[in-house]
């Protein structure tokens, strides 16, 4: 997993803005940078990226058992699926072109801050990332800032004045854009996370799309990969098959084996297989143990 963050600078001050977050398995987690704290104050909405006009009223985020929970946040997976999540639940869900094959760029999140002094300082010694990239705000700038939060082919430039972090087949784009007129119950205190409505209309499949996304970076062949979390291994055929596949594994070493993890009953995907890879003394989590493997074959039951 790799962290990204996008940091505001004000003078000599530096905040955190927003962190982006890749995942094993091609998705990525996009961020408010801030640390959990009370539910009162913020707002969900859902507009019009191109009008900015609500599609929807703003919900407010103050339930009774007022306790710290995490900031707003979006998931993005593979297939271009696309959750938007407040108060620690999901709050929206939109359908865009798979990553691996993004044709223009998609608006999907819409994020406003009171002004930058409202955000959370950046400690160089607790935040870690591996890239960072920095946005300079003019010191007499102190009312609202309002940005757009954009995904498309890589690579990318802003529209307008922002960032662009280019990955391996996408770029993420972050750029102001003129702030909406508010209802009036949003204050000037408010931070405001809303969720673009234009998308499209049918899902796509979630295994073609997840082996699209392995295959345009490894190749067109079955292999195995780490997840960044945890230890444990995947196996991915070529195609999806017929039924769940049955994996086999031929190691250099004779104290090697393999340990299947079983997916929910009625849920195994037929494109993949989780493993772990034991030694003597069980499960290795501590090892990459991949390059004692000489052999790999599943099941070709299409």
């Amino acid at each position: 997993m790799s962290t990204s963050r996008i940091l505001i600078k004000q003078g000599s001050i530096i905040y955190r803005f927003m962190r982006f977050e890749t995942s094993s398995d091609g998705g990525l987690i996009a961020l408010v940078d801030r640390d959990p704290r009370s539910k009162r104050g913020g707002y969900n909405w859902t507009i019009d990226p191109a009008t900015f006009e609500a599609s929807s009223p703003p919900l407010p985020v103050d339930p009774q058992d007022d306790r710290p929970l995490p900031s707003f946040r979006f998931s993005l997976h593979p297939t271009g699926l696309i959750h938007r999540y407040a108060e620690g639940v999901r709050q929206g869900t939109l359908h865009i072109e798979p990553l691996h094959a993004l044709t223009k760029l998609w608006t999907f999140g819409i994020i406003s801050i009171p002004r930058p002094a409202r955000l959370d300082l950046l400690d160089e010694k607790k935040h870690r990332h591996d890239v960072q990239a920095i946005f300079e705000v003019p010191d007499n700038i102190t009312e609202r800032l309002t940005f757009v939060v954009e995904i498309g082919p890589q690579p990318q430039q802003p529209q307008s004045i922002g960032i662009g972090l280019n990955y391996e087949l996408y770029s993420l784009i972050v750029r102001v854009v003129p702030s909406p007129k508010l209802p009036p119950e949003i204050t000037a205190e408010h931070f405001v996370c809303a969720m673009a409505n234009t998308g499209l209309k049918e899902p796509i499949d979630k295994a073609a799309a997840e082996l699209k996304f392995y295959q345009r970076i490894h190749g067109q062949s079955a292999f195995v990969f780490r997840e960044d979390r945890g230890g444990a291994y995947v196996a991915m055929a070529i195609v999806p098959m017929a039924k769940p596949p049955k994996l086999s594994i031929g190691f250099n070493r004779p104290d090697l084996r393999i340990e299947i993890i079983a997916f929910e009953k009625d849920k195994a995907p037929t494109h993949k297989v989780r493993f772990w890879i034991c030694d003597k003394g069980g499960r290795n989590k501590t090892e990459d143990l991949r390059q004692h493997i000489i052999s790999v074959e599943l099941d070709a039951q299409l």
